[in-house]
C-alpha cells in the first residue's frame, strides 16, 4: 500500500505556491530586504549552473522524503523513512510567468508520463529524480525542448508544517470523501477546514472515494483528478497566506520562516527572481493551471503515460516562447491579423544549433500555423538575424509571423519562388529566443483540462471525486 502512496505527491503546486506567499509576506509585511536576506540563505540543491537557460520557467518538484514520520499512525498513511528510502518527484509542474502581463502558465507534468532520461534510459519521469534534481532538468529540457531557468522544490514536512502555521485551510467538498490510503476522511459535505495533516492527506489523495446516494464512489480519474484538487488547494493556500500576512503583518516574518524551512532552491535563484511568480500567484486570474495531455500506454510491460504530442503542441510551445513581447516586426509597427492556419510555412535552420529547426516547426504547429514538408538547413548556418521571406501577396501573412517572433528578426522578399506549398519561409537566426501565441493567454484561462483517455479533469472537486466547474468554487469555500 505505502509503495504506491508513496508516489501519490503532486507537491510541485505546493512549491509553486510555497514561493508566491513566501515572497507576497515578505513585501506586504514591508520587510523586503529581511526577506531578501532569509530566501538567500534558503538551501541550494547540486545543480551545474550551466543546464539553466533564459525562458522564464521555472521548475517546481515535490519531494517525498518520509523523514518527517514520527509515529505509527503517519507511517501508516504516508510510509516511515525505513520503508520508503530515497525520494521521488512524484508530478512535476512548470511555471512559465509572462513578465509583461504579469500572469503564469502552470503546466503539470503526471508522474507516470514516459520518457528518455539521460544517462538512464526510458522510464517514468518520476524516476529522473532518483539521479538528482539536475537530471530532472536535462530531462524537461531534452524531451519537450522546454528550457529551465530555475528550480524550486519541497518536501512533505514543509508543506505539512507551512498549512499548520496558518492553522487551517478551508476546502469544499460536495459530498463525504475518504482515502484509506492516504488517511483523508472527511465525514460531512461543505467546508471543512484543513489542519496539515489532514491536507496533505487530501493533495496525495489518489484513491479519492466520495459518499453518494448511499455508496462510496471512486474518482476514475485517479492522478489525473487528483491533480485538479491540488491545483484547488493551490489557489486557497495563495489566497489564505495573504489574507495571514494582510491581518497580521507582525507574523510575517516567523510565518516566511515556516515556509523557507523545507525548501530548496538552485545557485542562481534569488528574491528578485521569485517576485514574478509571486505576484502572478497572488493576481487575481493571474494563474492558467493546465496538464500535459497524455494516453494510457504499455512500455515493455508498464502501465504508463504517453504523451498526445498533437494535443501537447500548444502547451509546449506556450512554455516556450509565451513570454516573449510580441511586437509589429522589429518596427513596432501594427500589423494586420491574419488566421495562422491560413499561413503555410517553410522552415529553414540558419542558427547553427542543431535541431532548432524541428522544434520550430512543432512549435508552430501548436500554435495553429500551417508548416509545410519538414524542416531544412538553410544555404548557410550564421545567420544573425532571423528571416521571414515572403512571395508574391503574402506579404501581410509575413508581418504577422514576425510579430510572433518576439521583437527580433527582419521581413525580406523572396527573390525567387517559395518552396512548393508554402506561403513564406522562416529562416531561422541566432536571434531566435521563442514563439509567442497568436491568441491571448487570458482566451485559453477557463479551457477544460485535458486528461488521459476516456477520462475527464475539469477544475474542482465534484461529489463523484472527479472535478466539475460548478461543484466548487475557484478558491476556498
Amino acid at each position: 500500500m505505502n509503495s504506491l502512496s508513496s508516489r501519490d505527491f503532486l507537491h510541485r503546486f505546493v512549491a509553486a505556491f510555497v514561493i508566491s506567499a513566501v515572497l507576497m509576506t515578505g513585501l506586504i509585511a514591508g520587510a523586503y530586504a529581511e526577506a531578501a536576506s532569509k530566501v538567500s540563505k534558503v538551501q541550494k540543491v547540486n545543480i551545474d549552473s550551466s543546464v539553466l537557460q533564459s525562458g522564464g520557467n521555472f521548475l517546481l518538484i515535490g519531494s517525498d522524503s518520509r523523514a518527517f514520520v514520527k509515529d505509527a499512525q503517519q507511517a501508516s498513511h504516508f510510509g516511515s523513512a525505513q520503508q520508503e528510502s530515497g525520494q521521488r518527484s512524484d508530478t512535476i509542474m512548470v511555471a512559465h510567468v509572462d513578465a509583461s502581463s504579469g500572469t503564469a502558465l502552470l503546466v503539470s507534468f503526471p508522474r507516470d508520463l514516459w520518457v528518455a532520461i539521460p544517462g538512464m534510459g526510458h522510464a517514468k519521469i518520476n524516476a529522473a529524480f532518483n539521479a538528482g534534481p539536475q537530471r530532472v532538468i536535462e530531462t524537461i529540457e531534452s524531451n519537450f525542448d522546454v528550457p529551465i531557468s530555475h528550480y524550486l522544490q519541497v518536501d512533505f514536512a514543509g508543506f505539512r508544517e507551512m498549512v499548520n502555521k496558518l492553522g487551517t485551510i478551508p476546502i469544499f467538498f460536495a459530498a463525504p470523501a475518504r482515502d484509506i490510503k492516504s488517511g483523508l476522511n472527511v465525514t460531512t459535505a461543505g467546508c471543512a477546514h484543513l489542519n496539515g495533516d489532514q491536507a496533505l492527506a487530501y493533495v496525495r489523495s489518489r484513491y479519492y472515494e466520495s459518499f453518494v446516494n448511499g455508496k462510496w464512489r471512486t474518482d476514475p480519474t485517479s492522478d489525473l483528478g487528483r491533480i485538479q484538487r491540488q491545483q484547488y488547494f493551490l489557489r486557497t493556500l495563495a489566497q489564505q497566506t495573504l489574507h495571514a500576512a494582510t491581518r497580521s503583518p507582525w507574523k510575517a516574518s516567523g510565518l516566511l520562516d515556516s515556509m523557507l524551512k523545507d525548501l530548496q532552491r538552485d545557485p542562481k535563484l534569488g528574491l528578485s527572481s521569485l517576485r514574478a511568480l509571486a505576484y502572478a500567484f497572488h493576481r487575481p486570474g493571474g494563474v492558467e493551471t493546465r496538464t500535459l495531455p497524455v494516453n494510457r500506454h504499455f512500455f515493455n510491460g508498464q502501465d504508463a503515460l504517453e504523451l498526445d504530442s498533437a494535443k501537447a503542441a500548444p502547451l509546449l510551445a506556450r512554455l516556450r516562447g509565451i513570454g516573449n513581447p510580441s511586437a509589429g516586426g522589429g518596427s513596432g509597427k501594427s500589423v494586420k491579423a491574419v488566421d495562422p492556419a491560413t499561413i503555410h510555412v517553410a522552415v529553414e535552420n540558419g542558427s547553427g544549433q542543431t535541431g532548432l529547426g524541428a522544434r520550430v516547426h512543432s512549435a508552430l504547429r501548436g500554435l495553429g500555423f500551417a508548416p509545410v514538408g519538414a524542416a531544412t538547413n538553410a544555404d548557410r548556418s550564421d545567420y544573425t538575424v532571423t528571416e521571414v521571406r515572403y512571395g508574391s501577396n503574402a506579404k501581410d501573412k509575413a508581418d504577422f509571423l514576425l510579430s510572433k517572433l518576439g521583437g527580433i528578426g527582419k521581413t525580406v522578399q523572396l527573390r525567387g519562388n517559395a518552396p512548393a506549398g508554402a506561403d513564406v519561409v522562416l529562416v531561422l537566426g541566432t536571434d531566435y529566443k521563442g514563439l509567442t501565441s497568436p491568441t491571448t493567454a487570458a482566451s485559453n484561462r477557463t479551457a477544460p483540462q485535458t486528461a488521459t483517455k476516456g477520462t475527464s479533469a475539469p477544475n474542482g472537486p465534484s461529489a463523484s471525486g472527479a472535478t466539475s466547474a460548478t461543484a466548487a468554487p475557484q478558491v476556498g469555500c
